[in-house]
C-alpha cells in the first residue's frame, strides 16, 4: 500500500473532479486505485473513490462521492 500527500500553494477552489494519469513504465506496472482524499484547507476530507484496477495508459476521471 502506498500514499502520496501532495500539497498545493494556491487557492484551486471547489473541486467537482479529479482526473488522475497512469503512464506504463515497467511490462506489468499494473495498480489498483482504491480511492483519493483530499483535505482542505478548512479541514474537510473530500473522498474520490475509484476501486479498480489501472492496468494501461490512461486518464481517469473520478467524481466526489
Amino acid at each position: 500500500v502506498d500514499s502520496y500527500d501532495v500539497t498545493v500553494e494556491e487557492d484551486i477552489g471547489d473541486i467537482q473532479l479529479i482526473k488522475i494519469e497512469k503512464r506504463k513504465y515497467w511490462y506489468q506496472d499494473d495498480w489498483y486505485l482504491k480511492c483519493i482524499t483530499v483535505k482542505t484547507p478548512m479541514g474537510d476530507y473530500l473522498e474520490f473513490p475509484c476501486y479498480r484496477w489501472i492496468t494501461d495508459e490512461k486518464e481517469i476521471v473520478l467524481r466526489d462521492g
